[in-house]
């Protein structure tokens, strides 16, 4: 698996290669194609796309290439908003596409090929600005309602495709419209982000958002984010001209050579690198050149595209060897069938490929046909696996089930848990489930323990000795996708996810403390930020500094390399240079910076340490970049941005708020925007600090007794008003936080509502890695359950937690996002040692200015209040 509008004048492409209808059981399998592109629209307030006619030319002109696809001329609709009678193009009306998209879903039969094609503008259809629209020639703004294509359109007429053969290349700009006359909303992605296109499985639908699977056969390429225009080259723009490019054979490079076929998964690999590499080289602004292709596929689509003639002469020249082999009986059926395939089409799995080699020498008169039996002999006996292996994995996964059907928050049956287990399993790998092992899941619900474990088994020895079940991963997929199935937040960590994972839990990491991210316009690590007090903080590495080569002398585990490791840092992502940084404390490690205004690299060399990440902000740093949390000197408000409840957050919340009560607090605002929660023990002792002695919250487990946490009186800070703000985002313990002060009455919470996690879960040891899942609710001090999957999820409902009466301030996802980088922005440490750099536009944060204008409000009227007298 990988890896995730429009105005005036914009442009479509819409590829789509069907099937014909009612074809007999042995009929060749059929493409047939759409494509939909304009350069003016109806309406002047439609942006125009300068090149979107041309490339749908171009992918015309390549998919009836015999070389390449061969589409006959006849089964291509091409929608144009201008004419070209060469090509007998359609014009590109609303009223043609969709008709052209319902003739085609109506042919495609599940092995015939089908491309989408979608190059334009488009926009929000909704006031909301979530549900999108794709323009055609006669759209216009104003009734875009009933005169665009509406992604519910798309997608109500490829629910309907049979074929699990299905591509959809995307680079449509969402936000494609001026913004005059017609005024239009932000355009925002909800989960259901581009589902016209990835569809969703009947088969394997689920309840939960995480087993949500698009439909089988689907593959998805995106030129961007969709927020933004795509870049243009000089004759094309630059998403189209990789992939024409990929698709002539430059994509073709899975294995050991090229095979003359071009996937899908190879073209996702070559446009997600290439598109990076050309933005980077030719576009003029910093957005252009940050300009990133994403891909996305289903199980089951790893079809074919086009060929690549550079080497389908040598590869139909082996087959017809291949074939008179077969004809002079020196080699059997069932090599010839295998051969085929193998020569036909690179393999994913090595031992396949090393087969592909034997057949290429057999072939070739390279290799006897007794020296060939013997070798393929030799290579599958080496993918047989033990069944000790077999047996050892299959008693992994029942020891899980065992746990999961004891402490589990709901009543769980072990049969779905094994059955969730394999089948998961074999749709990882793209493998069908052989016929026997589904007829025994069929019976799963009589079978005995013994006999599902010796069910696991099997079905894991018939897969083999491979790659991509090697080294726990077998364990591990198996695990992941059979507590999918449960809820949201039920999984299986693997060791190097729970490291990961630790981190953030624990708030702290053995490195050099920076954070970086990927500049993708020079090519190289960019530091965001040193965190303070770091080694690297301590050295001297400031924010802006790009990080071009890691020097290593010694590997993670502290153990000496047998020569230093010099890593370029070019293309590589952020991941796999915080594997590269990151080590045992107390081991050196050598950083190679480019830093605006020196003269010549500089060379760092820094002693990783135990750094811990701040988790207790305020509201900006002051000149030795410690937090400042008086947010209004004046009026004596303090202020304190929680991220998460980390292990030693109320550690650090503590000292932050005796310091500022010691020196005097009139007003206190607590801000768990944006904190996804933590750990619970975290979140109660936070609660604590603040309410008196009542109900802090209650846990329910399935089985066994409720579990009540009451607040104490001793050491809570209880001589000041408060304010608390969540929103969309604050969940699981900032909810509990929130809740609890909201139901003792010692904060007004102000903003939007939370996120609606109720729910606790428990970690365990398992195989290396972690086991987590629910094991039981949570309850507000006032007795309800904030729970939103446990609801409809409509916004009159009761679930998360609301703002008190009058202190509601919804954003738009615009704002929201500006807030976001806003908060992130303040926590960068800045140069010192230069002038800073012209100041963004300065945002305003609405909820925050709520809550201080509530606050200096309370103040005052405390101010106002008689005197009491004694006595």
């Amino acid at each position: 698996m990988a890896k995730k509008l429009l105005s005036l004048q914009a442009i479509f492409i819409f590829a789509f290669i069907w099937a014909l209808p009612a074809r007999a059981a042995d009929a060749t399998p059929q493409s047939y194609v759409v494509l939909v592109g304009i350069n003016q629209y109806k309406d002047q307030q439609i942006k125009p796309r300068a090149h979107a006619e041309a490339d749908a030319k171009a992918l015309y002109d390549l998919l009836t290439n015999k070389d390449y696809l061969g589409v006959a001329a006849e089964n291509i609709h091409l929608l144009l908003g201008a004419p070209d009678a060469q090509r007998k193009s359609e014009t590109a009306t609303q009223k043609n596409i969709i008709k052209a998209l319902h003739d085609v879903a109506g042919k495609a039969g599940q092995d015939d090929l089908v491309l989408v094609a979608i190059i334009g503008q488009g926009g929000p259809v909704n006031e909301a600005g979530n549900k999108m629209c794709y323009f055609a020639a006669d759209s216009t703004v104003k009734e875009r309602g009933k005169n665009a294509v509406a992604a519910a359109d798309i997608q109500q007429e490829l629910d309907k495709l049979k074929s699990h053969k299905f591509c959809a290349f995307i680079d449509v700009n969402f936000h494609g419209y001026k913004d005059a006359p017609e005024k239009m909303p932000e355009p925002t992605f909800g989960t259901n982000a581009y589902r016209e296109f990835l569809g969703a499985d009947a088969k394997e639908g689920h309840e939960d958002a995480k087993e949500a699977l698009s439909a089988p056969g689907r593959a998805l390429f995106l030129a961007n984010s969709g927020l933004r225009p795509s870049l243009d080259l000089d004759k094309d723009g630059i998403f189209t001209d990789v992939i024409l490019t990929g698709l002539k054979g430059a994509a073709d490079k899975e294995g050991f050579e090229q095979d003359g076929l071009v996937t899908v998964d190879e073209l996702g690999d070559y446009v997600e690198k290439q598109v990076t590499e050309l933005a980077r080289k030719y576009g003029k602004t910093e957005e252009e050149k940050r300009q990133t292709a994403r891909f996305f596929e289903s199980r089951g689509s790893h079809f074919v595209l086009t060929h690549n003639p550079a080497v389908t002469a040598k590869v139909k020249e082996r087959l017809e060897k291949l074939e008179k082999l077969a004809q002079d009986k020196k080699i059997n059926h069932e090599l010839a069938t295998e051969g085929r395939k193998l020569l036909e089409r690179m393999p994913k799995l090595k031992a396949h490929q090393e087969l592909r080699r034997d057949y290429q020498k057999l072939v070739d008169g390279k290799l006897s046909v007794e020296d060939f039996t013997k070798e393929r002999t030799s290579i599958f006996d080496g993918m047989k696996l033990k069944r000790s292996v077999a047996f050892a994995y299959a008693a992994k996964v029942i020891q899980s089930t065992q746990i999961i059907q004891k402490e589990y928050v709901k009543e769980v049956h072990q049969s779905d848990l094994v059955d969730w287990a394999i089948r998961g399993l074999y749709r990882q790998v793209d493998e069908k489930v052989p016929t026997d092992i589904r007829n025994s899941l069929d019976n799963l619900k009589s079978m005995s323990e013994p006999e599902m474990t010796a069910l696991l088994a099997e079905a894991r020895e018939k897969l083999g000795q491979r790659e991509d079940l090697a080294n726990h991963k077998d364990i591990d997929i198996s695990l992941q996708r059979m507590l999918a199935h449960l809820d949201p937040y039920t999984t299986y960590y693997d060791p190097e996810t729970l490291a990961r994972f630790r981190q953030d839990t624990n708030a702290e990491f053995s490195g050099i403390g920076v954070q970086i991210r990927e500049n993708r316009s020079k090519g190289a690590l960019e530091v965001v930020t040193p965190l303070k007090g770091s080694p690297a903080y301590k050295k001297g590495i400031v924010a802006g500094d790009l990080i071009t080569t890691i020097i290593r002398e010694v590997d993670n585990e502290g153990k000496t390399l047998p020569e230093p490791e010099v890593i370029s840092t070019k293309g590589m992502t952020t991941n796999d240079a915080v594997k590269k940084i990151q080590g045992l404390a107390g081991t050196k490690i050598k950083v190679v910076v480019e830093r605006e205004g020196a003269d010549k690299p500089l060379t760092f060399e820094i002693k990783r340490d135990r750094i811990e990440v701040e988790t207790v902000l305020g509201f900006r740093r002051n000149s030795t970049d410690d937090w400042d949390y008086m947010i209004d000197p004046e009026s004596k408000i303090c202020y304190i941005r929680v991220t998460t409840f980390a292990r030693k957050t109320y550690r650090d919340l503590l000292r932050a708020v005796t310091k500022l009560n010691r020196a005097g607090i009139n007003g206190f605002i607590l801000d768990l925007r944006f904190n996804p929660g933590g750990l619970l023990t975290s979140a109660i002792e936070i609660s604590d600090m603040f309410i008196d002695d009542g109900m802090i919250v209650t846990i329910k487990p399935r089985v066994g007794k409720k579990i009540e946490y009451p607040g104490t009186h001793e050491g809570s800070f209880l001589n000041f008003p408060m304010v608390c703000l969540v929103n969309g985002m604050s969940a699981s313990g900032s909810e509990i936080v929130a809740a609890c002060l909201q139901d003792n009455e010692r904060a007004i919470i102000m903003g939007e509502r939370s996120y609606g996690k109720g729910s606790v879960q428990n970690i365990q040891p398992f195989e290396g890695g972690e086991l987590k899942f629910t094991t039981a609710s949570y309850w507000r001090p006032s007795g309800k359950n904030i729970n939103k999957s446990s609801t409809s999820g409509k916004e009159d409902e009761d679930w998360g937690v609301m703002p008190n009466p009058g202190f509601t301030l919804n954003l738009s996802d615009k704002d929201r996002d500006q807030l976001y980088e806003y908060q992130h922005d303040s926590e960068i440490i800045p140069r010192r040692d230069i002038k800073p750099k012209e100041k963004k536009t300065d945002f305003k944060d609405k909820q925050l200015e709520m809550a201080l204008e509530y606050l200096r409000s309370q103040i005052r009227t405390t101010a106002k209040a008689p005197a009491k007298r004694a006595g």
